[in-house]
C-alpha cells in the first residue's frame, strides 16, 4: 500500500467519488429534463447540489486537520507528505530509539536534559520564532528575507547607540546589500535612526562622524531616511529598539552590546507581532525628521 494512501485516505477518495457523481448526476439531470416535470428536474438539481456539498465538507474536514488532532500512529504518516521533513523526524526518531537503548543513569539524565531543550526550542520555532544568539548567521536569514519573492518592502529602526553602529564588516555587508536592492527597485527600503543625545548633542545641526556620513550615504543611494534624537522619545521608551519589518511577512528585533556586536536576532514570523511593529513604526514617525527635508533647511558640511 502507498503511502500516500495510507496518510489521508478520504482525501484521495473523495475526489474520483465527486466526479463520479458530477457525471452521474448531469446524466439524470438530462434525463429528466427530456421525461419529466419541472419539479422532478428541481427536486433532483437540488438532492444533487445537497450530495456535492456533503462531500466538499467531508473533504475540507480532512484536509484542515490540524496537528493537534492526530494521533501517535497518524502522525508519521501525516509528515510523510512533506519529504524534507519527514528526513528530519526520521532521523530524530532514530537518535531518541540509541538514547533509549543506553543503560547508563548518567549518559540518560545528561541525554533527557538536552532533548527537552531540543523540545522547547522545536515548540518555539514552530510559533514562528527564531532566535540566533552570539552569532551573525542571522544575517543570512537577513538576506535571504530581502531577496524572497513578493517582498516590496523593508522597514528598518536603527537605535544608534554608538559611533560605530554597523560599521563593522557584516554592517557594511548588509548595508551593500541594501543598496542593490533598492538601486535594481527590487524593495523599497525606510530607515528610522534614533540617535543618541551624545551623538548628536542638541546644540549641534547634525550628528557626530560617522553617523552623518553613514545616514547620508544611504539618502543618496536610494534609502528613505528619517532621524530623531532619543531624548525626545522620553515618554515613548518602547520605541527605542532595533527592529526590521520585512513587508507583513516577520519582524526582525536586534540586541547590541557595548561593542555593536549582535548578542541576539529573534526573527518572527506573526501576523499579530508584525502589525503590532507597524503601529509603533507609525508613532515613531511622528516623532522622526525626513534628511531630505532637514537638507532643504541645513547645509551639509564639507
Amino acid at each position: 500500500m502507498s503511502t500516500s494512501r495510507v496518510i489521508a485516505p478520504l482525501e484521495f477518495r473523495v475526489r474520483p467519488l465527486a466526479v463520479s457523481l458530477t457525471a452521474a448526476g448531469m446524466i439524470l439531470v438530462v434525463v429528466t429534463a427530456l421525461w419529466s416535470s419541472m419539479t422532478a428536474l428541481v427536486s433532483l438539481v437540488g438532492l444533487l447540489v445537497c450530495a456535492l456539498l456533503g462531500i466538499v465538507v467531508a473533504h475540507h474536514r480532512q484536509i484542515s486537520r490540524s496537528a493537534a488532532t492526530l494521533t501517535v500512529l497518524e502522525t508519521p504518516f501525516w509528515l510523510a507528505r512533506d519529504a524534507v521533513v519527514f528526513d528530519q523526524y526520521r532521523q530524530l526518531a532514530n537518535s531518541l530509539l540509541t538514547i533509549s537503548e543506553q543503560r547508563d543513569i548518567i549518559f540518560r539524565h545528561v541525554a533527557l536534559e538536552q532533548v527537552d531543550e531540543l523540545v522547547r526550542r522545536a515548540g518555539v520555532i514552530a510559533q514562528g520564532t527564531f532566535v540566533f544568539e552570539g552569532t551573525e548567521t542571522w544575517r543570512l536569514a537577513y538576506e535571504q528575507l530581502l531577496r524572497s519573492p513578493g517582498l516590496h518592502r523593508y522597514r528598518s529602526v536603527a537605535w544608534v547607540q554608538r559611533p560605530h553602529y554597523w560599521q563593522d564588516e557584516p554592517g557594511r555587508k548588509s548595508l551593500a546589500l541594501n543598496f542593490v536592492l533598492v538601486e535594481s527597485q527590487q524593495v523599497a527600503i525606510e530607515r528610522i535612526a534614533i540617535i543618541e543625545d551624545a551623538l548628536w548633542p542638541a546644540a549641534d545641526v547634525w550628528p557626530v562622524e560617522p553617523i552623518r556620513q553613514w545616514l547620508d550615504e544611504q539618502f543618496v543611494r536610494g534609502i528613505h531616511i528619517q532621524f530623531v534624537r532619543s531624548s525626545r522619545l522620553a515618554q515613548e521608551s518602547d520605541l527605542l529598539a532595533d527592529i526590521g519589518l520585512y513587508g507583513s511577512r516577520a519582524l526582525g528585533i536586534q540586541q547590541l552590546d557595548d561593542q555593536c556586536q549582535t548578542v541576539r536576532f529573534t526573527l518572527i514570523f506573526d501576523v499579530t507581532a508584525v502589525l503590532a511593529a507597524e503601529i509603533r513604526w507609525d508613532r515613531l514617525a511622528v516623532y522622526a525628521e525626513s534628511w531630505a527635508k532637514y537638507l532643504d533647511r541645513y547645509e551639509l558640511p564639507d
